[in-house]
């Protein structure tokens, strides 16, 4: 049987080669197609077009689906494997052509009546599924065939916000003038928000609900959404609900660095706890918030709340509101459902995993080991217990300590309880959410120095969030406290972090000192404002930490300043030590030592 087994699967793999030119031709015929469709739904849906050229445009698209549907057919019947026609059906991807084509017949048929509008929407959005799984799958065979994942996960965030810039750069994404022509955003305009929406920082130059339009606002929502998760890990959640074919050992290493996972094997399981966690807080989360806009329509009111709900999910900070949530922070929508989508969005995927591993051992009794034998105990690992200890202090002590410093000049109207509902949720937004309830502008110089000290810490490593991370911040108050204890090695609950890994937090912080200074300072240079440095300094920090929250100086910075930002912007959602990483060219491994020689320390 083995040997049989051995001859097909050699006979599949000879009639593979013996097509493979040809297979390829008709990739690159497909691609084309595939390109042709996308540029022509672009043109059609975001500029202004004659029926003429309406016609023109859809024909285009309509002779690409029926182009990609035939080539696929055909590579079915060069590939299919005897027995195997589901998987051949699937390795031929010809699922949505025949999806597209079975609506169609019905169109055709009577059995559903479409008017021509309906048809050539069904057949763009047929168009636009199939381009983005080619996407989606092009993203997996390079995360397959890769070997630095830093430049991988650098370049899959330059294409989302390059892709972004493109779509908010259309006329259709851009909110009419007021005698109702189409309008464009400028360039600038344009990059800066996309880099932001996809860095999950929320920092903007033009007020996102009445700048942009309803189809600029969804464009900025799947920025956001794409962003805070990941191109890579999209693209992965198809390939794992596919359920038919597996992740490569590359891909899988790639987003087990990417998600801070502690293996390949867990990688798996840990895109569906993201997936599952993702979806059940998001939609909650928009349950929750609902009645805040109980004033709207039945359709407003759910797109805003999903915006919002997403939004503080992912750590962006984007509103539909003008003023974000100014003088709402009373509001229990706002103090919490959406204070605890952004604290669960910033603890990270991994800890979430954690948790529920032992919350479910807790109740249940039971676990399950990697042999799959029941075990009866499961503790948090350090990582997790060092991320919620340090998000519970940093989230309470901000809290204390915002309160007392703005209580020391209070508002006129402000009340004790509105400035403790206050301190909660600056608190919670200055951990890279980027929300406001205050004018953050106002506040007393002495909270921006707290509110920069937050926002430079931010979130926990492989969570939406930005920031040197929490992780970071602990293991140097925990290094601080050895010193002082006369120790040489960092511990905490009974266990032992490794030296190497103390030394890359230590280097964090250091890099991300530098990066915060060195923008500060091009700032100062570039907007000739010397007395405002304070306020180049929170917003520095704030691009950095892909926090968004602003002292009021974004919205009228130079080009060169905004350029600037959003570098920093990118630098902090990347990661400066994945840039090094990416750019560093792979070192030969030594095999000695130099001897040891103290210097002084002071």
């Amino acid at each position: 049987m083995t040997d049989s087994g051995s001859e097909s699967s050699f006979g599949r793999r000879l009639t593979r080669s013996r097509w493979q030119p040809l297979l390829q031709t008709l990739g690159r015929i497909e691609l084309a197609a595939l390109i042709a469709g996308l540029l022509a739904i672009v043109m059609d849906s975001g500029f202004g077009t004659t029926p003429l050229q309406q016609t023109g445009l859809s024909g285009v698209v309509i002779t690409a689906l029926v182009t990609v549907s035939i080539l696929r057919a055909v590579r079915l019947a060069l590939t299919l494997q005897k027995g195997r026609l589901l998987n051949s059906f699937y390795s031929a991807k010809l699922l949505l052509p025949v999806i597209w084509l079975v609506g169609l017949l019905l169109c055709v048929t009577g059995m559903v009546s479409l008017d021509e509008g309906s048809a050539l929407a069904w057949a763009h959005i047929c168009h636009g599924l199939i381009s983005i799984a080619a996407i989606l799958g092009g993203c997996r065979r390079l995360a397959a065939q890769t070997h630095n994942s830093a430049i991988l996960l650098v370049a899959s965030f330059l294409v989302v916000i390059l892709a972004g810039t493109l779509l908010l750069r259309l006329p259709v994404c851009r909110s009419p003038a007021a005698d109702g022509s189409p309008q464009t955003a400028e360039w600038n305009v344009a990059l800066f928000t996309a880099t932001s929406a996809s860095c999950v920082t929320g920092l903007i130059v033009e007020p996102t609900g009445s700048y942009w339009s309803a189809t600029g606002h969804a464009v900025i929502f799947a920025l956001f959404q794409i962003g805070g998760l990941g191109i890579l890990t999209v693209g992965a959640f198809i390939a794992v609900l596919s359920g038919r074919q597996g992740m490569h050992f590359r891909e899988a290493r790639t987003l087990r660095e990417m998600l801070d996972s502690d293996s390949v094997n867990n990688s798996r399981s840990l895109l569906f706890t993201i997936l599952l966690f993702t979806l059940v807080v998001e939609l909650t989360g928009m349950l929750l918030m609902l009645s805040f806009w109980s004033d709207l329509g039945r359709g407003a009111q759910i797109w805003h709340a999903l915006f919002h709900s997403v939004s503080a999910f992912c750590n962006a900070g984007f509103s539909l509101h003008d003023d974000g949530f100014l003088g709402k922070g009373s509001h229990w929508q706002i103090w919490g459902p959406l204070s605890w989508l952004i604290i669960l969005g910033g603890l990270g995927f991994p800890v979430v995993q954690d948790v529920f591993a032992a919350l479910r051992v807790r109740f249940t009794g039971i676990r399950r080991t990697s042999v799959g034998r029941a075990g009866r105990r499961r503790r948090l690992s350090l990582h997790s217990r060092l991320v919620l200890y340090s998000s519970f202090g940093l989230l309470a002590g901000g809290a204390v300590l915002w309160f007392l410093l703005e209580s020391l000049a209070p508002a006129a109207d402000s009340t004790a309880g509105e400035r403790i509902a206050d301190a909660w949720f600056q608190s919670v937004t200055f951990r890279t959410a980027g929300f406001n309830t205050v004018d953050h502008a106002q506040m007393h110089p002495a909270t921006k120095l707290l509110a920069i000290f937050l926002m430079f810490i931010g979130a926990a490593p492989g969570s939406t969030g930005g920031g040197v991370k929490t992780i970071v911040f602990a293991l140097t108050i925990l290094n601080i406290r050895a010193v002082f204890r006369g120790r040489d090695r960092v511990e905490a609950f009974g266990r032992t972090v490794p030296a190497a890994q103390v030394s890359r937090a230590l280097s964090m912080i250091a890099v991300g000192i530098f990066i915060v200074l060195t923008t500060t300072a091009l700032l100062v240079i570039f907007e000739k404002q010397p007395e405002r440095f304070l306020d180049h300094l929170f917003e520095a920090t704030s691009a950095f930490a892909t926090v968004g929250v602003s002292a009021g100086v974004t919205p009228d910075l130079t080009l060169p300043s905004r350029l600037l930002i959003c570098l920093v912007m990118f630098l902090g959602r990347v990661g400066p030590i994945t840039m090094l990483l990416a750019m560093a060219s792979p070192g030969e491994s030594t095999r000695f030592t130099y001897p040891d020689e103290r210097v002084s320390l002071g």
